[in-house]
């Protein structure tokens, strides 16, 4: 689960990803299952350039406290905290899969940041998503200065069933 504030660059939004670890071939990534967003641009960029299954959402902010909701109702409700200094500025891999036109999608960005320890505490989740493993407070990361670049994803066919 990452919850992402994008404060500058091409867009500003708010973003809710929940995915499961993935391989594909040598590489290792996340596949994602929900991603929630509060922008339509992004939402559109999400379905249609890489393949993920945005969603538009409201995001509630009070301190580091954040309440996610749709058409539906709540998707979630969070809170986020940081533990300890970041460390110096590092490349760090992030890659995505997801699914567009019959086909696999991998998406690598290029991503840096600072990062420093925090953990991220359910406090609400729906019956309506799967149910989580755990609703205690899951470790993370924080990058309260990054940069990324999306390029477009590589896309590989998806054979058909025997």
């Amino acid at each position: 689960m990452f919850v992402i504030r994008y404060r500058e660059g091409t867009l500003g939004y708010d973003e809710l990803i929940v995915g499961t670890p993935a391989r594909r071939g040598r590489r290792a990534g996340l596949y994602v299952h929900w991603i929630w967003v509060d922008d339509a641009q992004s939402l559109w960029g999400g379905r249609r350039i890489w393949g993920v299954p945005k969603q538009l959402a409201e995001f509630r902010w009070e301190g580091s406290r954040v309440r996610v909701t749709d058409g539906q109702g709540l998707v979630a409700a969070l809170r986020l905290s940081a533990k300890g200094p970041s460390l110096p500025r590092l490349p760090l891999p992030m890659t995505g899969f997801g699914s567009l036109d019959g086909a696999r999608t991998v998406l690598t960005a290029r991503f840096t940041a600072r990062p420093g320890a925090a953990s991220v505490r359910v406090e609400e989740w729906p019956a309506r998503l799967p149910a989580l493993r755990h609703g205690g407070a899951r470790p993370g990361f924080r990058a309260a200065s990054f940069t990324m670049l999306m390029p477009a994803p590589t896309l590989h066919p998806v054979p058909p069933a025997a």
